[in-house]
């Protein structure tokens, strides 16, 4: 680098540092893993006019092929969540480097708390098919 590219990154450290919560998330985001087909996001609340009040749960609807994963995501960040088509579901929640795993119960439903700040995922595995893994979701 430059002398006034080194000046830059130093005055950047010093007067506005990146949280240390959210260098982990970053570095996750950038992980080019291919283990798991992408969800594709078909719904959230967020954005469907008039579908959500105030302070209510978030609602997200994500599709890979025939599985569908439906969440409710409460403000206080807790998860319950429902794949289809039902079955035991094996999962891991990211959050950064953070990981939560478990077994959903025996229709695909699961609840679970996000454990750290920042934006998570979550990774589904029905015992008969291969995973599948959300876009990273901020909430």
């Amino acid at each position: 680098m430059g002398d006034l590219e080194d000046d830059l990154e130093r005055a950047l450290d010093r007067f506005d540092p990146v949280p240390p919560h959210l260098a982990p998330a970053a570095i996750a985001a950038f992980d080019r893993r291919v283990d798991a087909e992408l969800a594709r996001l078909v719904f959230d609340s967020l954005t469907a006019t008039g579908a959500r009040a105030s302070g209510g749960p978030r609602l997200l609807t994500f599709e890979a092929g025939p599985l569908t994963i439906d969440v409710e995501v409460s403000p206080g960040r807790r998860l319950v969540v429902r794949v289809e088509p039902g079955g035991p579901v094996e999962y891991t929640l990211e959050v950064g480097t953070v990981r939560v795993t478990g077994t959903s119960d025996a229709l695909g439903r699961f609840a679970v708390t996000v454990p750290a700040p920042g934006p998570f995922r979550l990774n589904c595995r029905l015992s008969d098919a291969d995973p599948v893994v959300t876009q990273w979701i901020s909430a």
